[in-house]
């Protein structure tokens, strides 16, 4: 069967490509030159999707440690030398004001008080006669029946005798007093921390008994920087972090600022005092203090999407040139609120950058900026980056 000439002159045409392709292949095989490699496409980037650095005044956050401590607390102590015949409380009781905590043994300060009373009404008897008998003798000095010394003697002993009531009553009240601080009460309340004594012990004047804390209000004791205080002031809204606590925020504010710094970390305390709302937190426990304080000068900054990070370093992209070029920057404080970072150095000021995170990027890829009137139609930067990845 005999072919078309017009499709005998295809076949010849094609046979002639494939020995030609043949030939490059296997030249290109000896020599190892490899294949010619397929062109770079061009990034395209809106300008929407760049940023330059601006002067701002930034705020941050300030976050110090410190440490629980109760704003009203008591140590109990004994005002007697006395045996302790009973302890009402223990630790970790709940206790009110005026409540009995403790109470000593009495038998010795009653046997006591009868006896200071019973001399009390001696010196009353003593002032008495002695009183009747300076009134007679001033009737008979007036007579001249007595001398004047007479009567003045007299009257000494009465003086006497009535100092010797005003002791008697004192020494009273005095066992009065010891007996009613035989019974210890509660001066605040709060819950008993710990307790010094036990039931049958001797104790002397000013011996410890009881601790009682108030959980009701606490603060945190915490140091900030001079730098930092400087920006501080009584009343400022604080956040409360308790460790252990799952990260449950309380609201507190400063209640108090030193006015002298720490001899030897020179930092300042602070007193963020807060609500203990179910009595959740203890005393003693570590805690984490938030503060938002005010930026004090105007700093370079950039937004937080503009910083990416890549082994640890902080780096940016621009686009000058028709390339993209990678700077590593030097980053200071963040601004959660506004959402953006100082930039301490790496990159000059007028420096078109990239605004957002976009994956895949090359040091030194071809890239541009599309006009504005050009906007529509054209995909994205991500797009395109995308496929320069594949």
């Amino acid at each position: 069967m005999a072919v078309p000439v017009k499709r005998r002159r295809l076949l010849v045409g094609a046979a002639i490509v494939v020995v030609i392709l043949g030939g490059v292949g296997a030249y290109a095989a000896r020599s190892g030159a490899p294949p010619p490699a397929a062109a770079v496409p061009t990034l395209e980037f809106e300008p929407g999707q760049l940023t330059r650095m601006e002067s701002r005044r930034l705020s941050y956050d300030l976050v110090i440690p410190g440490t629980v401590q109760s704003l009203s607390q008591a140590t109990v102590r004994s005002r007697l030398s006395a045996v302790v015949q009973k302890i009402n409380v223990r630790e970790g009781d709940a206790v009110q004001a005026g409540q009995v905590l403790v109470e000593f043994e009495t038998a010795p300060l009653r046997a006591q008080l009868a006896e200071r009373q019973a001399g009390l009404e001696s010196a009353k008897a003593n002032l008495a006669q002695a009183q009747r008998t300076r009134e007679a003798n001033a009737q008979l000095v007036q007579r001249n029946f007595i001398t004047q010394n007479a009567f003045d003697a007299a009257d000494a002993t009465y003086q006497a005798q009535s100092a010797g009531v005003a002791a008697a009553q004192a020494q009273l009240a005095q066992t009065q007093l010891q007996l009613d601080d035989a019974i210890v009460r509660a001066p605040i309340g709060g819950v008993v921390a710990r307790r010094y004594v036990q039931s049958g012990e001797k104790v002397g004047p000013d011996a410890q008994l009881l601790s009682i804390v108030n959980l009701a209000q606490l603060e945190v004791q915490a140091q900030a920087a001079v730098s930092d205080v400087a920006r501080l002031r009584v009343g400022a809204p604080a956040e409360v972090q308790i460790e252990g606590l799952g990260g449950e925020p309380f609201s507190g504010r400063v209640d108090r600022i030193n006015p002298s710094a720490d001899p030897g970390s020179r930092a300042i305390d602070l007193y963020i005092t807060f609500a203990n709302e179910r009595n959740k937190v203890r005393t003693g426990m570590f805690a984490s203090v938030r503060l938002h304080l005010a930026g004090d000068r105007e700093v370079a900054t950039l937004p937080l999407g503009a910083i990416q990070l890549d082994g640890g370093q902080s780096i940016v992209w621009s686009i000058g040139q028709g390339r993209l070029t990678r700077h590593v920057v030097s980053v200071g404080r963040r601004d959660e609120q506004a959402q953006r970072i100082e930039i301490l150095g790496g990159i000059d000021p007028g420096t078109d950058v990239l605004a957002g995170r976009i994956d895949n990027l090359k040091d030194g890829a071809p890239a541009s900026v599309l006009a504005a009137a050009s906007n529509s139609g054209r995909g994205s930067a991500q797009a395109a980056a995308a496929g320069a990845g594949r």
